[in-house]
């Protein structure tokens, strides 16, 4: 029988997922592309409402990314029977060129810019679930990166 608490469970596992070398967008490591629409827009931050179809961006790139979001958030709560009626809010932020953190980042440079994912999702009854992951990224881009062999869910 399914318990809200799991839901902090289901928190702390979908930060991870994001933040995760196997989130793949299109073949390549979705983080690295998010770091890049992020440049490209000037913001430091991007934020998605995946129970509203809202970002703060509004690019078509930006929309496919919170829906592959979105479908992974359902196959976890799935996973854990949790009915969708117990998720009042589900906010999703990655954060760009953040201050080095020890817990979240390497020292080097070379690895690229620290940033931080953060998840928050609320259950029915108020309770508000939170979780932070981070590490080093640079900008997506093709010349250096090799693309996933993996077969690509979205399109």
């Amino acid at each position: 029988m399914p318990r809200r608490r799991e839901l902090k469970g289901i928190t702390i596992n979908f930060a991870k997922l994001l933040s995760g070398r196997n989130n793949d967008y299109l073949g390549y490591w979705a983080v690295g592309q998010l770091s890049l629409l992020a440049q490209e827009k000037n913001v430091e931050s991007i934020t998605f409402d995946l129970l509203n179809l809202s970002n703060c961006l509004g690019s078509p790139q930006a929309l496919e990314m919170y829906l592959q979001m979105k479908t992974e958030l359902n196959r976890l709560l799935e996973a854990q029977k949790i009915p969708c009626v117990w998720v009042k809010s589900v906010a999703v932020k990655f954060s760009f060129n953040q201050e080095y953190q020890e817990k979240y980042h390497y020292w080097r440079s070379a690895l690229g810019k620290q940033y931080l994912v953060s998840v928050i999702i609320e259950s029915d009854l108020g309770y508000i679930n939170k979780a932070l992951e981070g590490g080093n990224v640079n900008p997506h881009d093709p010349t250096k990166e090799h693309r996933s062999n993996r077969l690509l869910t979205s399109n």
